[in-house]
């Protein structure tokens, strides 16, 4: 069995095969033959000076001349000279070299050394490429699967990569951007404008917030009252209610400015009692008669024309020494307590009472003898 070549020699093999190739096709072809230069007409005889109109066309005629001579010297110049030399020959195996179809590690190698000589001379040809012959059309290519030539492998890659993504737009050119563009600067902000417009914003910031702290007012102040209400409920629940009453005693005068049988009415209002001089079982006296009816409470009036005191809420009736007679009254009225004091005056005590159906106005404490 013959030794099998390495991958080394095999890449060696295609390069030196596909240079070759771009070798032959970048040969020039042979440069055309100038054409010969027109005559240049004889000048006229010389017997005669020449006119303006044969000068003109003299000078026409060895301008066009030397036209023609300059054209083929433009070919021949080094700026119009053909493509660069190729690179050195690469020769790609073959199935056919190697007695065994490639696999695909090989076809992909060679197809990869195809495509890099290929790409040298293409990069070096590109200035020149309008005098250069029009490239030939792509020709279809077998399925990678069935490839065995591996240049049709690297003609394969040589398409993918110079077709653009589905979908893909060109870039639009985009234009430059004139001088007097980019040197544009914003406006300058207008300082009066800001400070107008920050004055509304806070006036109107005002506005708005009067509503919000008169409601945080009203809150705050209702809170606050309700408070002190219940610190002052509070305070009257731990202390007890103290009434100011008047006194229970009060001076009245001295025995002698009543008359007998006077009803005097002058504390009836203030203290609730009457100062009467009357005789009582025989004897002449003074006390203090209650203006509390014995029926409901009523204060009865003192009628000196009947000598009586008359309930007005029920008609009850009372004989001046407050015996009762008539009306619903079941007894008698009250007497208070009664003295003469170290003055002489007659002091009324009305923290003791005396009720005759008891037999308490016989106790010298409820009059005073005369």
């Amino acid at each position: 069995m013959a030794d099998r070549p390495s991958v080394n020699d095999i890449l060696a093999k295609a390069r030196a095969a596909k240079a070759a190739e771009a070798q032959t096709e970048s040969k020039p072809a042979p440069a055309a033959q100038p054409a010969s230069p027109a005559p240049v007409a004889a000048p006229p005889s010389a017997g005669r000076p020449l006119s303006l109109k044969e000068k003109l066309a003299a000078a026409k005629a060895t301008t066009s001349a030397a036209a023609v001579q300059a054209a083929p010297a433009a070919a021949n110049s080094p700026s119009m000279a053909a493509s660069p030399p190729a690179a050195a020959a690469v020769k790609v195996p073959t199935p056919a070299d190697l007695g065994r179809p490639l696999t695909l590690k090989e076809k992909l190698a060679a197809a990869k050394a195809t495509a890099g000589a290929a790409a040298a001379p293409a990069a070096v040809s590109a200035p020149t490429a309008s005098a250069s012959k029009p490239a030939a059309a792509a020709r279809e290519l077998p399925p990678l699967a069935e490839m065995k030539d591996p240049r049709d492998l690297a003609e394969a890659l040589r398409q993918t990569a110079a077709k653009p993504p589905a979908g893909a737009k060109p870039a639009a050119a985009k234009p430059a951007a004139s001088k007097k563009e980019s040197l544009d600067l914003p406006p300058r902000p207008n300082k009066i404008a800001a400070m107008a417009s920050l004055q509304g914003t806070r006036r109107r910031f005002m506005i708005g917030a009067i509503p919000a702290t008169a409601w945080l007012v009203i809150a705050w102040s209702t809170f606050t009252a309700a408070l002190v209400a219940f610190s002052a409920m509070l305070g009257r629940f731990f202390f007890p209610n103290v009434l100011a009453e008047p006194p229970s005693t009060i001076k009245v005068g001295p025995t002698t400015q009543f008359e007998p049988g006077e009803v005097n009415e002058r504390w009836k209002a203030e203290w609730g009692f009457w100062i009467v001089r009357s005789v009582y079982n025989g004897q002449d006296m003074l006390y203090a008669l209650s203006t509390v009816c014995t029926h409901l409470g009523c204060p009865p009036n003192w009628l000196a024309g009947e000598q009586k005191f008359k309930c007005p809420c029920h008609g009850s009736g009372f004989y001046v020494s407050g015996i009762n007679f008539e009306g619903p009254a079941p007894r008698p009225l009250e007497r208070f307590k009664v003295s003469v004091g170290d003055d002489g005056q007659i002091v009324v005590d009305k923290s003791s009472k005396y009720q005759e159906e008891l037999g308490q106005w016989n106790d010298p404490d409820s009059y005073i003898p005369v």
